[in-house]
């Protein structure tokens, strides 16, 4: 989990450079702030998720062109809420504490950066199935108590790895 995080960091790092070099290019071109923000956040969150799939959930890589385009569209819904809590602060930092607005950009990333790893990690990367696993990526067992209530319990294997996408579709295809 600690290495995960980290190399969430450090690519929302990058992230925060990018993001700044688009805002620019768009604050040129567009000459307003807010629309070059959106239109930044935009291109540095697209760059991200490609490069969290790929170096920090390796091993929730998809298999399929359908379960990319699915976490890409999840990914685009998390950063907007980010882009919500982001762009707030940026404005307040801009507009009511007159920060320049290339100072400003990376403190409203800042703040939005912990809510965004946590949805990401639990909403984004993971398989469905792995989903609906407990923390520790065991799967739930259901079993009845005795007024025929279903009970869901998770039943740790720690010899067992969590599935990877590869053996999720293999085991549906069985």
């Amino acid at each position: 989990m600690r290495k995960k995080f980290i190399r969430f960091a450090a690519i929302g790092g990058i992230g925060i450079v990018l993001n700044d070099l688009a805002l620019a290019g768009f604050l040129k071109l567009l000459n307003f702030y807010p629309v070059a923000y959106i239109f930044a956040f935009a291109v540095s969150n697209g760059i991200n998720f490609f490069l969290n799939q790929l170096i920090t959930y390796p091993e929730h890589r998809p298999n399929r062109t359908s379960i990319w385009l699915q976490r890409l569209l999840k990914a685009e819904l998390t950063s907007v809420s980010a882009l919500v809590i982001s762009f707030s602060f940026a404005l307040l930092f801009h507009y009511v504490f007159h920060v320049n607005e290339f100072i400003a950009n990376p403190i409203g990333l800042v703040f939005s950066f912990a809510y965004k790893y946590l949805v990401s990690d639990r909403f984004v990367y993971r398989p469905r199935e792995q989903a609906a696993m407990a923390g520790d990526g065991t799967p739930p067992t259901a079993t009845a108590d005795e007024n025929n209530q279903v009970v869901v319990e998770h039943v740790t294997d720690p010899m067992t790895p969590p599935p990877t996408d590869d053996e999720t579709v293999a085991s549906i295809a069985e």
